[in-house]
C-alpha cells in the first residue's frame, strides 16, 4: 500500500492519508477495495462484497457509489479504459493512480508536512476501484459504478485531478474521452505541487514546466499564491540567467532560499537549473553561494521528505557534501573540483563533446523502472536513435561511476571526446543516503544534461522558451519529474497498486 501526504486543493476531491502521527485513518468505512477493486464490507454478515449475486445493486450496507458497483454474469466487469496525459494533453504519463473516490478527505497542503510521502501508506478516501497506468499511459479501471455520473481521480504525488465520468451501462467497456484525462494546468483545475526553480546562465530549465503544460499564470515570485516560483540561481545574473517576467517582477535571488532550510520546506519540490560553472567572478570558489551550511540544509530538506532536481554542475551539492554517503554515491570526474575535494573523491577532468555533438544514449533496463521508462520513451516517440537508443546533445561527463545500493543510473552514454568511456546522464537516490528501505524519505534526480533544443537563458520568461514541444531528451526530463513527484519507494521494485 501506499501513502500520499494531504496537500492544499481548490476542488473538492478526494485525496491520500497518512497514517504516522497525527495523519489519522480511514476507520470511517469498513470497505477495502483490493487493487482491483473487488473486496467486500468487512464485518457484515452474510453476502459480502460487490460479487454478490442477491444484491446486484451493491453490497449488503453499502454506501454512497458502493451500491451502484453490480455483478455481471461470466466474469464481466464495468470498466472503464483510458490514457492519463500530462498537464499539456500530449505526452501520457507512467505511474499515475487512478481510482473512483466514495468519500471526502482534508485537502491537499502544499511544503513538507510532519511526514513522509512513502509508497507503503494506507490510500485514503476509501476508494472502491483503483488502479495505475502503465508503461504506455493506459489505465483499465475495473468494478466502476454502473449507470450513474462518477467521479475519478488522477494522481501522482501531489499532482491531482478529479473529473467526472459520464453515466456506464452496467457489464460494459468504454473508453474514456482522451480530454478531460490530463493533470491540470492550474489551480482551477486541480492540484499542483510547489515548486521552487533556479534559473541558471546555461540551462533553461524553466522552459520544461512550461513545455509539460503549466498555464502562464501558475510562474510567480517568491511568496506568490502561484504555484512556480522563479529563483535566479546564485551569481549567475551578470552570466545570462533569466531574472524577471518580461509582464514585469524580478525574480528574487536564490541565496536566501538554499541558505534556509525552512524556506525550502515550503516547497514539495526544488529544481535547480545549470549555472555553467562551479566557479563564478574571478575563479574562485563561490562559498557565498554554496557554503557548506547551504548544501547541508539542501540535504536535510531531502530528508524530510523533499524532492531535489539538479542539472549539470549542480552536483556541486553533493560531490561536495560533507556526508560521506551522499558524496561518494558517484565517482565524479570534473574541471572546477578535483583540485579542492577531499582525498580520492574525484579523479582528473575529462574531455566532452561539443555541446551540437549528437550521441546515443542507453536506457538502463535492469530494474523495473528502468524497464518501463525505456518503454515508455518508446510509446511517446523517444527512441529515434539506433538500436533503440535516446539521442542526445549537451552531453557532460562529471559522473563516471555510481555506487551500488546508494544511487540508481538510468541512462548512460558514450563520450566520443574521451574514447567513449561510459558517462552517465541520470542517477537518482533517496535520502537519507544508505538508510533501510523503510525509513527513506526524500528522492533526488541529478541530471548531467541540459534542457537545450533551442530555448535560450537570460531573456524575461518566457521570451526565451521559444520550443513547443518536447525533444526525446526533454521527454526523459519529464519522465523523471513525474518520477520524483511521485511516492517514494526503493527504485528497483516495480510500483504495486494502492490498497
Amino acid at each position: 500500500m501506499r501513502r500520499f501526504l494531504l496537500w492544499a486543493s481548490s476542488i473538492s476531491a478526494i485525496t491520500f492519508l497518512a497514517i504516522t502521527g497525527g495523519c489519522g485513518d480511514d476507520t470511517e468505512s469498513t470497505f477495502d477495495a483490493g487493487s482491483s477493486g473487488t473486496s467486500g464490507a468487512s464485518g457484515s454478515s452474510g453476502c459480502q462484497g460487490f460479487g454478490c449475486e442477491e444484491n446486484e445493486g451493491g453490497p449488503p450496507g453499502c454506501v454512497g457509489l458502493q451500491c451502484q458497483q453490480v455483478t455481471c454474469e461470466g466474469g464481466v466487469k464495468t470498466t472503464i479504459t483510458g490514457k492519463v496525459y500530462d498537464p499539456a494533453g500530449k505526452v501520457p504519463l507512467y505511474n499515475v493512480v487512478v481510482y473512483v473516490p466514495n468519500g471526502e478527505v482534508a485537502p491537499i497542503t502544499a511544503g513538507l508536512g510532519p511526514t513522509c510521502d512513502r509508497c507503503d501508506g494506507k490510500v485514503s478516501g476509501n476508494p472502491i476501484a483503483i488502479t495505475l497506468t502503465d508503461a504506455s499511459g493506459s489505465f483499465k479501471l475495473e468494478n466502476v459504478p454502473a449507470e450513474v455520473d462518477f467521479p475519478i481521480v488522477m494522481q501522482i504525488g501531489k499532482w491531482r485531478r478529479k473529473v467526472t465520468i459520464p453515466k456506464i451501462t452496467k457489464c460494459t467497456t468504454a473508453p474514456v474521452d482522451a480530454g478531460i484525462t490530463r493533470l491540470p494546468r492550474n489551480r482551477n483545475e486541480g492540484d499542483i505541487p510547489r515548486i521552487a526553480l533556479t534559473t541558471g546562465s546555461a540551462d533553461p530549465l524553466e522552459c520544461l514546466l512550461r513545455k509539460v503544460g503549466l498555464d502562464d499564470s501558475e510562474f510567480g515570485t517568491k511568496d506568490g499564491d502561484q504555484r512556480i516560483h522563479f529563483y535566479t540561481g546564485g551569481g549567475t545574473v551578470q552570466n545570462g540567467a533569466t531574472a524577471s517576467f518580461k509582464a514585469g517582477g524580478t525574480f528574487a535571488p536564490a541565496k536566501p532560499l538554499w541558505n534556509d532550510l525552512a524556506e525550502l520546506k515550503k516547497y514539495d519540490i526544488v529544481m535547480y537549473s545549470c549555472e555553467g560553472g562551479e566557479l563564478v567572478g574571478n575563479g574562485v570558489e563561490d562559498t557565498q553561494a554554496k557554503p557548506a551550511s547551504a548544501i547541508k540544509a539542501l540535504y536535510d530538506y531531502s530528508v524530510a521528505g523533499g524532492r531535489v532536481f539538479t542539472s549539470h554542475y549542480h552536483h556541486y551539492w553533493f560531490s561536495h557534501s560533507e556526508v560521506a554517503d551522499v558524496r561518494n554515491i558517484a565517482t565524479w570526474r570534473n574541471d572546477n573540483y578535483c583540485g579542492i575535494a577531499p582525498a580520492g573523491a574525484c579523479t582528473p577532468a575529462i574531455a566532452e563533446p561539443a555541446p551540437t555533438v549528437e550521441v546515443n544514449a542507453t536506457i538502463n533496463t535492469t530494474f523495473p523502472k528502468g524497464a518501463a521508462m525505456k518503454e515508455w520513451l518508446k510509446n511517446t516517440g523517444g527512441l529515434t536513435g539506433a538500436g533503440e537508443t535516446m539521442p542526445l546533445k549537451e552531453l557532460r561527463h562529471n559522473v563516471e561511476g555510481v555506487a551500488a545500493g546508494k544511487a540508481l543510473s538510468w541512462i548512460t552514454a558514450p563520450n566520443p571526446a574521451a574514447g567513449n568511456a561510459i558517462a552517465h546522464e541520470y542517477i537518482t537516490f533517496n535520502t537519507p543516503v544508505g538508510a533501510p528501505d523503510e525509513q527513506v524519505c526524500g528522492r533526488v534526480v541529478y541530471s548531467d544534461l541540459h534542457v537545450g533544443a533551442g530555448d535560450q537563458t537570460g531573456q524575461p520568461f518566457p521570451d526565451g522558451c521559444v520550443t513547443p514541444d518536447l525533444t526525446p531528451q526533454q521527454k526523459a526530463l519529464e519522465f523523471m519529474l513525474f518520477d520524483l513527484s511521485s511516492c517514494v519507494q526503493k527504485d528497483d521494485k516495480p510500483p504495486e497498486v494502492p490498497k
